[in-house]
């Protein structure tokens, strides 16, 4: 009997520690298309690609997840649709699209008839798109990419080869996103009433509550999302919008349980 429940209780601190299987969904093992493992993952998930082509157009659905590849951008790529991705609903930093070539997008058509946006379609939302090549996509207006409105973080993309008659690779409606490390070839960034645009500036003045677990900093929403805190807009750490500390808490799980004292045996012992 007493091996019994130790060994439930060592079951459910595994299961405590790692991730529940369905917040990591695989295309296609578990899911035959890109988009129906967006529309199943739940929040806070990641929808992992295997290596070759998928079929687009993916469309994000305002979903604070991730999409990415297992093998990077030089072997997984999403082909195809009226804009290969699409972020129109509401995204924030909690969406981010990872390590994939986006190609082969003729962008969504608009009210006027003019297409926008080939391979990424972004409407008044803040996704983060690292790591991704962004190549051969067709519009009107912005073939790589259409900005309007939001905050969109492009890290460490490439951005080349994408074909408009009147436009550059990608164009902003007055928006300024920020471009960090990013290569532009026979493509460019063209702003239409657009505010002031900074280059790479990470050192902005506090603009709010970053909740990191049982901790909070005063930070921006693009520092708390690479630290993959919460981050609440022009409040303060002292306003109550986090969490009280939950000391012996080591998983941030909001409770002190058997999960938190196998966590600290397992790494009983002298630090390097």
């Amino acid at each position: 009997m007493y091996c019994a429940i130790v060994s439930a209780a060592l079951v459910a601190a595994v299961l405590s520690i790692y991730p529940r299987p369905e917040t990591l969904l695989r295309v296609p093992q578990d899911y035959k298309s890109v988009q129906a493992a967006v529309d199943a993952v739940p929040i806070g998930g990641t929808v992992l690609l295997a290596q070759g082509v998928h079929v687009g157009p993916v469309d994000m659905r305002g979903k604070a997840v991730t999409l990415r590849s297992e093998w990077g951008a030089e072997f997984t790529s999403i082909l195809g649709g009226p804009s290969v991705i699409r972020c129109a609903s509401g995204e924030g930093p909690g969406t981010i699209i990872e390590g994939l070539t986006i190609a082969g997008g003729t962008g969504a058509v608009g009210d006027d008839g003019l297409s926008r946006g080939g391979g990424v379609y972004i409407d008044g939302t803040s996704p983060r798109i690292l790591r991704c090549l962004i190549v051969g996509n067709s519009a009107d207006r912005g073939p790589g990419a259409w900005i309007r409105d939001g905050q969109p973080v492009f890290e460490d993309c490439w951005i080349h080869d994408n074909i408009s008659p009147n436009t550059d690779g990608i164009v902003c409606e007055g928006v300024a996103p920020r471009f960090i490390r990013c290569g532009f070839h026979e493509d460019g960034v063209q702003w239409t009433d657009a505010p002031p645009v900074d280059i790479r500036s990470d050192c902005e003045s506090p603009g709010g509550a970053c909740c990191l677990g049982n901790y909070c900093v005063q930070t921006t929403d693009i520092a708390c999302g690479d630290a993959g805190g919460f981050w609440h807009q022009d409040a303060a750490c002292g306003s109550g919008v986090c969490p009280q500390p939950c000391y012996g808490d080591t998983n941030a799980d909001r409770r002190v349980n058997h999960t938190d004292l196998i966590r600290v045996l397992d790494g009983w012992g002298m630090c390097p």
